[in-house]
């Protein structure tokens, strides 16, 4: 009896290490180098930094239009920097958008070793828009995020109301069922044996994954429009955080299903949609705001 217990007991605690090895990889992510620049698309860009909250310091590209009609701010994904937004930046730049590009803390060549993969990079976004409006405070400012940065621009238009437009591309609708999602996809029948990491994780970051929720904050954004981009096929976030998103979303919005398309795969698999549907809502928005604002003067 005791013989069992104590296998019993190492087998737990080895599963616990393994949660704890898991947590920390996940948290504490290696940053992905610069993999594409302004200058390999032939976009004339500065390179910038500004302050989150907390005081982490974020840097990232401007790339500034010749005649602008708004300014785009682009949000990357977990894993990613500052490269992966840029073909997006690059239609809305052609477009008459002044675009910022950012890398979230703890990727890129920004500060920070933690990412919370949505909470405070919705802090990082809103101290992006800060940046940008003082940049250019005549302009009106939409955002673009994709996967985690998709969730982090929901959250942090629903605090600030200077975001007139919201592109969610593959967001997920609240992390722990993120969490549950990834670890499904990798491991499979095993996945449960991964259950501790979510609350592991709370105790690095203070915030438990449940309460780190677009959903919950969405609606906040009316009567600004919501575009939510996401694929049929998406095995990493799965097509339901896009129908929770839209219904806990007010009007105006749009739901895109990007048909057969995986994770963040829609500007790869049906170009030619993604970029004018993206481009056109967010030139449609700014249209609707200067609009707005000739009425009131």
């Amino acid at each position: 009896m005791v013989v069992a217990l104590l296998i019993l007991a190492a087998i737990v605690g080895l599963i616990l290490f393994a949660n704890w090895v898991l947590t920390n990889a996940t948290l504490k992510p290696p940053k992905t180098p610069l993999f594409l620049s302004p200058r390999d698309m032939e976009i004339p860009y500065e390179e910038m930094d500004f302050q989150s909250e907390d005081g982490t310091r974020l840097r990232g590209w401007w790339l500034p239009a010749r005649e602008p009609v708004g300014i785009a701010v682009l949000c990357h994904g977990y894993l990613m920097n500052r490269s992966e937004p840029l073909t997006v930046a690059r239609g809305l730049w052609a477009s008459g958008f002044h675009c910022l590009v950012f890398d979230f803390r703890a990727s890129g060549r920004s500060e920070g070793v933690i990412c919370t993969i949505g909470h405070k990079e919705a802090q990082d976004a809103l101290a992006a828009v800060q940046w940008a409006a003082a940049r250019a405070p005549e302009l009106p400012i939409v955002a673009y995020g994709a996967s985690m940065g998709g969730a982090a621009v929901i959250m942090a238009a629903a605090r600030e109301p200077r975001i007139q437009a919201v592109v969610a591309d593959s967001a997920y609708c609240r992390l722990n069922h993120a969490v549950d999602d990834w670890w499904d996809k990798a491991l499979g029948k095993l996945a449960w044996l991964t259950k501790p990491t979510q609350w592991l994780g709370t105790l690095i970051t203070k915030v438990p994954p449940k309460t780190v929720a677009p959903e919950a904050h969405i609606s906040a954004i009316t009567p600004r429009p919501v575009l939510i981009i996401h694929g049929t096929h998406d095995t990493l976030l799965k097509p339901y955080h896009a129908e929770r998103l839209f219904a806990a979303a007010q009007e105006p919005k749009r739901l895109w299903w990007a048909q057969g398309s995986d994770h963040v795969q829609a500007r790869f698999d049906h170009p030619d949609q993604f970029y004018s549907l993206v481009t056109h809502f967010f030139r449609e928005a700014v249209a609707a705001k200067a609009q707005t604002a000739n009425v009131s003067d």
